[in-house]
């Protein structure tokens, strides 16, 4: 009996494992095609900027120099040092940073308000205000300077601050941005909110606003670029000197200085390196804030 368990256990083999066979993995051209077209893509958009960055720090006999070079030498600040010694340009950078920050400020402040009233709250006329701010929405922006300027024009306010300020203070696509996340947000949060006994104030600066945080960030980002760059409504609402923007100031400057690149180039760095520094400070929500508005839209 032993004898025959044993025979028995040693004709059994112990099973092969078998290896699983795994995909081939095939040599994907498109993913190439892709990234070679994404990395020329970058450097095409990039280069032209890096450039002029690189050659604000060149004296005017380096950059007219041929073949051109990408690296100052000598590197300098003179340029810099010499658009700010005046002291109009440096009045350009505080009004159009007055103009950029209060824009942002009162674009999201009304942005927000008007976007939780269409969203969260039940009044007749509300759907036929949102679709009108839709339809505002497509008026291209030429079109609205003249009345503008009459408006203001008859306020008594041309060449001042609030002239700067008070157009753009609540835009369209602001409140439809705030409209499209406050939409997405569950009422048993504001039902819970009540029945603690918090008013409807309470209720929007305490729980609503900190949920819908990348789209006040958006508006922000936006409206301070759109405000920084901004020249055509600029240009009609002021008429002194003093009262210049960056970019309309720039646009002065280029006439008086227009044989000198050193300077133009240092100047334009001024318009674009700030918008630039906010928008990788806040990229994070500012990209929740695209994927978020085209999920709930």
């Amino acid at each position: 009996m032993a004898q025959a368990s044993a025979r028995t256990q040693t004709n059994v083999r112990p099973a092969t494992m078998t290896p699983r066979n795994k995909p081939e993995r095939h040599f994907q051209w498109y993913k190439v095609i892709i990234y070679v077209f994404l990395i020329v893509f970058t450097l095409t958009s990039l280069g032209p900027f890096v450039f002029s960055f690189l050659s604000s720090f060149k004296t005017l006999q380096h950059i007219l120099d041929f073949p051109p070079s990408l690296l100052p030498n000598p590197w300098t600040l003179g340029n810099y040092q010499e658009i700010l010694q005046g002291g109009t340009f440096s009045r350009w950078l505080l009004n159009s940073g007055i103009y950029a920050v209060g824009t942002a400020l009162f674009n999201v402040t009304f942005s927000a308000m008007a976007g939780y009233a269409l969203s969260r709250m039940n009044f007749p006329g509300r759907n036929f205000i949102f679709v009108l701010t839709l339809a505002v929405m497509m008026i291209p922006l030429p079109v609205t300077l003249i009345p503008k300027y009459l408006v203001i024009n008859n306020l008594h306010l041309i060449n001042t601050y609030f002239a700067l300020l008070l157009p753009m203070a609540a835009q369209p696509f602001s409140v439809f941005l705030m409209v499209q996340f406050m939409k997405g947000l569950p009422k048993e949060l504001e039902e819970s909110a009540r029945i603690d006994g918090a008013t409807r104030w309470r209720i929007f600066y305490k729980i609503i606003l900190p949920l819908v945080k990348p789209a006040l960030v958006a508006v922000v980002i936006l409206s301070f670029q759109g405000a920084w760059n901004d020249f055509l409504w600029p240009l009609l609402a002021t008429s002194s000197p003093n009262m210049y923007p960056l970019p309309v100031g720039l646009f002065q400057f280029k006439t008086a200085h227009y044989t000198e690149y050193n300077l133009l180039i240092s100047g334009s760095m001024f318009n674009a390196i700030p918008v630039l520094v906010l928008f990788f400070i806040f990229q994070r929500y500012f990209m929740n804030s695209a994927v978020g508005s085209a999920v709930k839209g």
